[in-house]
């Protein structure tokens, strides 16, 4: 796309601060290694309070208490049962289990009538993510998956241009990327803890991308494909291939509606040149180009 059609849909923006008549009152669920970034971004927030935490490792929570130097009355729960049993006025919780964990601590929270920062991926299993969706139905509140790339800049522009009509009707989609050489340990490689690997740890990002970009069409047929070739390798992967049982590579391609093709694929290892986000129509195409390591929002825009 030219500079000259991209410029029509630049705009400056303004970030807004709005005062909350009280803190709102959070927990966290599970506080390992993602939750860091919960901890983090909480810490600056003023109208937010983290007051109770709960992991199967309590020595977890206790650690990240006086990493970020949090109040001495922060509860500390050993399950997310626990937690919900005994704080009654909760506003939001942020679950950072790891992933085969996210669907029952999100149905439990929001049966609890508290909404939920859910980690990606959403689910590992279809029948888990439908349990969601009831739950959240039934009980009125919300459950937000955390794709923040969908606020990146790039990403933002990218909807706005589709929705804006200028690219004209898109028939084709591809996505993914991934990295050269990284493929994470802890409980991102045993099936049963992660259930997926990296289509769902980094795959989940592309894929919200652009299908957030373009509404979200139902898929119609999806053919799929994964493998675990560097995971099992000793030679690649060390002392973790004998415990890997996830994949390290998937690729799919997906026929939705609105006659739209999706082309996707994602790795922790794949050492050819990463392809580009690119969303295709009969007047001309859209690109977004990945930094090397992937997992990230797109770095520009053509």
């Amino acid at each position: 796309m030219s500079d000259a059609v991209l410029s029509q849909f630049k705009q400056k923006e303004e970030k807004k601060e709005e005062k909350a008549g009280r803190k709102l009152r959070i927990g966290i669920i599970g506080t390992g290694g993602i939750s860091w970034v919960h901890f983090y971004q909480y810490a600056k927030m003023n109208d937010v309070e983290i007051v109770a935490l709960a992991d199967l490792e309590p020595w977890k929570a206790y650690e990240r208490i006086e990493q970020f130097n949090l109040s001495p009355d922060v509860r500390v729960y050993s399950s997310d049962k626990e937690l919900f049993d005994n704080e009654k006025d909760l506003d939001g919780v942020s679950i950072c289990t790891y992933h085969r964990q996210h669907a029952g601590p999100t149905i439990n929270a929001l049966e609890h009538g508290v909404n939920v920062l859910l980690e990606k991926p959403f689910t590992v299993t279809l029948d888990e993510a439908v349990e969601v969706m009831r739950a959240e139905k039934r009980t009125g509140k919300f459950v937000s998956v955390g794709f923040q790339p969908r606020f990146d800049a790039n990403m933002k522009m990218i909807k706005k241009i589709v929705e804006s009509g200028a690219l004209g009707e898109i028939y084709y989609i591809q996505t993914g990327g991934g990295r050269r050489r990284g493929i994470p340990g802890g409980t991102f490689i045993e099936d049963s803890t992660a259930g997926i690997g990296a289509v769902g740890d980094i795959g989940s990002y592309s894929l919200d991308m652009v299908l957030n970009a373009v509404g979200y069409p139902k898929p119609l047929t999806i053919t799929g494909y994964t493998s675990d070739f560097f995971g099992k390798d000793p030679k690649y992967n060390g002392e973790d291939a004998k415990r890997f049982s996830v994949d390290d590579f998937a690729a799919a391609f997906v026929r939705l509606e609105g006659g739209i093709i999706l082309d996707f694929r994602i790795s922790w290892a794949m050492h050819p040149t990463l392809p580009a986000t690119r969303l295709s129509s009969a007047r001309r195409a859209l690109s977004a180009f990945r930094r090397p390591t992937a997992g990230t929002a797109p770095s520009a825009v053509r």
